[in-house]
């Protein structure tokens, strides 16, 4: 088959990377509805080039997310279409199926959060163990290792060394870290998103939608907690208990104080990650959020 029509442009959702919808005809006249996604370092916003750590940029990665863990995942997901890897021409295109959908954070229906948190739930139970080892090598994913989580703090504290009230909170943080590792790293490890965060997650449009997370440029191996702390960040302690609580059914973990704890810690990662990513940086509108008095609440409540 060949393509008899094609038509591009530019999509809403680009963000670091531009993102372009393609409307596809084939010869036989079936229409393919696609997008196309690209990863090149020429490609990155000048924004992005500025802030985003260059230790955690990796082409290969979302494109051997769609290749090699996602076909194994709940289905949801965007079918993928192909890719164009050049290392020579610093060329990396991903072709994705395009979802008629609403980011989850437009999407006021606590039901659409809930089958958020159970989708990403069986996405961490997917995977034996010995996949999960092999994964890790071929797919370029990030660990959350005891030096991982350390480079983080020692980011925040570079970055907050001249902004006294950062530093206060971040010094306080730090006081405890070495405990706060010690728990992360004793969390249970698979696969995880990365930014489970809600304007990473498509909803399609529809009864009881498809949950269809995307941008899985940070997929890692790492608690799957991580995952939920991104997901419920933000919301009242009420619902932050909902959503653990349909997360927890799904994987057949217990709630409780335990998980509290264990997803304050995950929370104060996230928090000190937001405040070590770069000197001078704000969130972007998708990731609005008072991060330092969210590290600040998290670091009483765990005695930091």
């Amino acid at each position: 088959m060949r393509i008899a029509r094609l038509e591009r442009r530019r999509s809403p959702y680009s963000s670091s990377f531009p993102v372009d919808e393609l409307d596809v005809c084939l010869d036989d006249g079936i229409p393919l509805r696609l997008v196309m996604k690209d990863l090149s370092a020429s490609a990155m916003s000048a924004e992005a080039r500025r802030v985003r750590p260059d230790f955690l940029y990796d082409p290969r990665r979302e494109i051997q997310a769609y290749r090699w863990i996602l076909p194994h995942a709940p289905s949801g997901t965007a079918a993928w279409y192909g890719a164009v890897v050049n290392a020579t021409a610093r060329r990396y295109w991903l072709f994705l199926e395009r979802v008629a959908g609403l980011e989850l954070r437009h999407v006021g229906a606590l039901g659409a959060w809930k089958r958020a948190a159970r989708w990403i739930a069986r996405f961490h139970r997917s995977f034996a163990a010995s996949a999960v080892s092999r994964l890790v090598q071929t797919s370029k994913l990030l660990v959350y290792d005891d030096a991982f989580y350390w480079m983080w703090l020692e980011r925040a504290q570079r970055f907050a060394a001249r902004r006294p009230r950062v530093r206060e909170i971040v010094d306080r943080i730090a006081r405890r870290h070495s405990t706060i590792v010690d728990r992360l790293v004793r969390l249970p490890r698979t696969l995880i998103h990365g930014e489970f965060y809600p304007c990473n997650i498509m909803i399609e449009r529809g009864h009881g939608g498809r949950v269809c997370p995307v941008d899985w440029e940070m997929a890692a191996f790492a608690p799957g907690l991580m995952d939920l702390a991104s997901l419920t960040t933000g919301w009242s302690p009420r619902v932050q208990r909902a959503l653990a609580a349909a997360y927890c059914d799904e994987s057949e973990r217990e709630t409780g104080a335990s998980i509290a704890t264990d997803l304050d810690c995950c929370r104060l990662h996230l928090a000190v990650r937001m405040l070590g990513w770069s000197d001078a940086w704000e969130p972007p509108p998708q990731h609005a959020h008072d991060w330092l008095s969210d590290a600040a609440r998290i670091a009483e409540r765990l005695q930091c």
